[in-house]
């Protein structure tokens, strides 16, 4: 196995250690870990038995999949370990939607694939089958062609390495050679000075706690199931909202997409009668690099926090400028940079520990939403087993605090925005609204058809 050939244990990343400790608050909190979900929609039916070889074959190719976490109980650091006396197969699960005229042998009814989805969300992964930190579904969709779903433990992977794995699968599955398995090279760092170049992330959460902010869910931490919603837009739609955000944001789309989340949140906080001053969003940054290949384990990121008064959300350009002029100021200090050495001192604490100082700094709150924008996703997932793919996007999940959260992502030509929620935190009429406004200023004007 390939992993044999680099290492038994592999150490976790920063960003692994802040997963880690999230999702060990939230199964002790009545929710599933942090789990995310790729879907990639088909315009007809794979060969299954393709897509069965493949996923095995990807299994034996990267042990990793069934891997688990360990901590050195010497220097406190946490390890990905491979227990090779539990020997498993990853494995396909084939589904047919109600509806469907012609029911695969060994296939299971679903009454639909979004209801599928959900459940697989709340499910733990190594309940399902198959191996610990993956599993993968095929739907036969009754309006035709096929979803394949990838639940995946968000502790392995980030967005970026999801997209990774996906590809990995289809170059399997089409007769190409995955890429090995090389473990970060963690930059050999002097204490002091990771304490000194830190400095400058801490100032900023200084910044930000002046100011008290909330989430839909409050601060106490609330059992509740996953629930989504997606709107994927048409190509017109598309091609509309990427000349607005062009129009209101010039080369960097990130802030027109913060600012209609921002947007999209107020309108659930003021269907509750209450317009909140202050909103606090950490958003993800890749760290991977193009010349260190297509290795797509472990979440290689780090954060930046934004700040968005209530004074800048009454128009997109007043709340797209805000963002702007804080993503210029943190590229020049050099925040990202300055976080991941916060990630990295913060790898020895036990995640109770961990959770409690996030806490404490946090006032309670974690951040007011979770949200990303990953630009253009799985450009090169054209077919699979001679199967045309349609599209391609994540199903992040999110945690309660704050309990929600609003994700962009373009595949193949059309944009689409995932609205995830912990039951208990948002209503249904609520995720109405935030759908709403998010597809109004995205594209300028209102769409409520919901797909």
């Amino acid at each position: 196995m390939i992993l044999s050939s680099v290492k038994r244990v592999v150490p976790l990343t920063g960003a692994d250690c802040f997963v880690l400790a999230l999702s060990r608050m939230m199964r002790l909190n009545g929710q599933q870990g942090l789990v995310g979900q790729t879907h990639v929609t088909l315009d007809g039916i794979p060969s299954f038995e393709s897509l069965r070889d493949g996923a095995k074959r990807l299994g034996d190719t990267y042990p990793l999949l069934n891997a688990f976490v360990r901590r050195n109980l010497l220097t406190l650091l946490p390890h990905w370990w491979v227990d090779s006396s539990d020997p498993r197969f990853l494995t396909v699960q084939l589904w047919c939607e109600e509806g469907v005229e012609v029911l695969p042998v060994n296939a299971s009814l679903t009454g639909s694939s979004h209801r599928l989805a959900e459940n697989l969300l709340n499910t733990p992964i190594e309940e399902c089958g198959g191996l610990r930190n993956l599993r993968l579904d095929l739907v036969h969709l009754k309006k035709g062609g096929s979803t394949l779903i990838l639940t995946w433990n968000h502790l392995l992977f980030d967005g970026k390495g999801a997209e990774l794995l996906v590809g990995s699968l289809f170059n399997i599955i089409n007769g190409r050679t995955p890429e090995k398995f090389q473990p970060p090279k963690m930059e050999d760092v002097p204490i002091g000075e990771q304490f000194r170049k830190s400095r400058p992330a801490v100032n900023r959460f200084f910044e930000l706690m002046m100011n008290r902010y909330q989430s839909l869910s409050g601060k106490k931490p609330r059992p509740g199931k996953l629930r989504f919603r997606v709107m994927n837009f048409t190509l017109e739609e598309t091609t509309l909202i990427q000349a607005r955000a062009a129009s209101l944001s010039g080369l960097f789309p990130l802030s027109f997409y913060l600012a209609t989340a921002t947007r999209a949140h107020r309108e659930a906080f003021l269907a509750r009668g209450h317009d909140p001053e202050h909103y606090v969003s950490s958003i993800p940054v890749q760290l991977r690099r193009k010349w260190l290949g297509a290795n797509p384990f472990q979440n290689r990121v780090t954060v930046l926090f934004f700040s968005m008064k209530r004074e800048n959300l009454d128009s997109m350009m007043d709340a797209v400028k805000a963002a702007h002029l804080q993503f210029e100021e943190m590229t020049r200090k050099d925040l990202g940079s300055s976080f991941s050495l916060i990630l990295r001192l913060m790898r020895r604490l036990p995640s109770f520990l961990y959770m409690k100082f996030l806490g404490t700094q946090f006032s309670g709150d974690i951040t007011s939403f979770f949200h990303s924008a990953t630009g253009t996703f799985a450009a090169n997932l054209c077919e699979l087993s001679g199967v045309k793919v349609l599209n391609a996007y994540h199903v992040p999940s999110v945690s309660a605090p704050p309990g929600s959260g609003l994700f962009f992502g373009e595949s193949h030509g059309r944009i689409t925005a995932t609205f995830s929620w912990r039951e208990g935190s948002v209503t249904e009429q609520e995720a109405d609204l935030v759908m709403q406004r998010m597809s109004a200023d995205l594209t300028g004007q209102t769409i409520a058809k919901f797909k």
